[in-house]
């Protein structure tokens, strides 16, 4: 009888076991996927960076000379002139008010802010860490909290290798992009060569944040500019718009200078 028992008891376990092994693979299947982490920061590619295309039709303003694409940002050939003879100050954009307008209208909703990483790389093609040049860049995003067409907050670069790379990071206002893209004005314009220079400024995409998602931007086509399609990936150096470009083909209304409506925070 005790024998009879003993082997009741072996087969119960058997079937246990074999259960056991016919469950694990299902427990396995339906096992929790780490979800994908969620961006609250927004940045752009070298792709969307080479479709800003306004500056503005302020006069004496400072302007860009050269663009080319650079690893996974671009970099800004920008001519600032003299203090004395003109404003050392520059915007370039994408708006919905005028130029192509590439990035206006795209949806920003799931963010809570707009990044970009920028690099002051030469001034006049030199990088001396004893030049006592500072300039204040910033990511442009609009519109802005208070009613302004746009805001960005800044930071100051200079060719010293801790102060030339910096993270400017802008908080995000808006549901829909009226107008993004990058400001830069020089902090300490005294000591700027009376006749101006030209500055080399690096932006690329900034770490920890998501690429604006959206369609291609796409150009159009001029002589010595490129599109920011393929060909401008494949481009090793492209000449930016000339404000005689620029000023005719306003989209709508246009402010007369690139600096109206912009929210400044820190110093000017």
């Amino acid at each position: 009888m005790s024998r009879n028992w003993t082997g009741v008891c072996a087969l119960f376990v058997l079937l246990a076991a074999g259960c056991q092994q016919n469950v694990q693979p299902e427990a396995l299947a339906v096992a929790p996927v780490a979800a994908a982490p969620k961006f609250t920061t927004v940045t752009l590619s070298a792709e969307q960076l080479m479709s800003l295309d306004w500056a503005g039709r302020a006069a004496g303003r400072a302007v860009i000379v050269d663009r080319r694409a650079v690893g996974a940002g671009v970099e800004f050939d920008i001519r600032f002139p003299g203090a004395a003879v003109g404003v050392c100050s520059f915007d370039y954009t994408s708006s919905g008010a005028a130029g192509q307008g590439a990035l206006a209208g795209l949806d920003v909703r799931a963010y809570q802010a707009f990044a970009l990483k920028f690099t002051l790389v030469a001034v006049d093609g030199r990088s001396d860490p004893n030049f006592p040049l500072e300039l204040a860049v910033g990511a442009v995003i609009g519109p802005a909290g208070d009613g302004k067409v746009s805001s960005y907050e800044p930071v100051v670069l200079g060719l010293a290798p801790e102060h030339a790379t910096k993270i400017a990071k802008t908080p995000m206002h808006t549901g829909k992009i009226r107008v993004i893209g990058i400001h830069a004005h020089v902090e300490n314009p005294k000591l700027w060569d009376t006749a101006g220079g030209v500055v080399t400024l690096r932006v690329e995409p900034a770490a920890d944040a998501e690429i604006l998602p959206g369609p291609a931007a796409v150009a159009e086509a001029r002589p010595g500019v490129a599109t920011s399609g393929p060909a401008a990936a494949r481009s090793k150096t492209t000449t930016a718009e000339t404000p005689t470009d620029t000023a005719s083909k306003p989209r709508g209304k246009s402010p007369s200078s690139s600096t109206l409506g912009f929210k400044r925070v820190g110093a000017w």
